[in-house]
């Protein structure tokens, strides 16, 4: 049986498709953010129908986003609690998504960042992973869960589970392993590991001092 969800993920995979038809290549970047790894994407790529009023990040020129559990993550501090719920069983998760206004390699300072080129191909397999990571609702667009880290970032329902050892560091390896380059995402467990794989194929353009 056809379900909605696969109907509307395949629209939005035809959307990527002739949104990314016109340019060969895509710079994307893997940010380190405190514990967290950031994936940070031209905002042009995601389809533009995903958005719903309010929440419209397709004019970003990069989008940063991050992964976790729905608690967790976006809680002030450390909440003990979270993260043992977090570790010992699968919980909700949340996708972070913050506008950037300018190239990465200018925003971030103080912190490690490698850049990573892409091919059309590599950029649709990447796009359909996230579109599919996203929880939307029947129209198709984006679920808000809560306020972001950050003023003009928000929370975003997630489809996908929270356990261990899936944690938000082996969800950008599996984003980056989406697009088609060898890493093994559960080797992967922290922001040092994985910006240390990606560089075998990227370029670090921001270093921490």
């Amino acid at each position: 049986m056809i379900t909605k969800r696969y109907l509307i993920f395949t629209l939005l995979s035809f959307t990527c498709f002739q949104l990314l038809a016109e340019q060969d290549k895509y710079t994307i970047y893997v940010s380190s953010i405190s514990w967290h790894t950031g994936l940070v994407i031209p905002g042009e790529v995601l389809p533009d129908s995903i958005w719903r009023e309010g929440h419209e990040y397709g004019e970003a020129e990069y989008l940063e986003i991050g992964w976790g559990d729905a608690d967790f993550y976006p809680s002030e501090g450390f909440n003990l609690w979270y993260a043992f719920k977090a570790v010992f069983w699968p919980t909700r998760s949340v996708l972070h998504i913050k506008p950037i206004a300018r190239n990465p390699e200018n925003h971030y300072y103080n912190t490690n960042v490698v850049k990573i080129e892409l091919n059309k191909e590599q950029m649709e397999t990447l796009v359909q992973f996230l579109v599919r990571e996203l929880n939307l609702d029947e129209s198709g667009q984006i679920i808000p869960s809560t306020q972001g880290l950050y003023s003009d970032s928000h929370f975003y329902e997630g489809s996908s589970r929270y356990y261990f050892p899936n944690n938000s560091n082996v969800w950008v390896a599996r984003a980056i392993r989406h697009a088609g380059f060898p890493l093994r995402p559960l080797w992967l467990q922290t922001t040092g590991m994985v910006l240390n794989k990606v560089e075998d194929f990227g370029t670090l353009v921001v270093e921490k001092d």
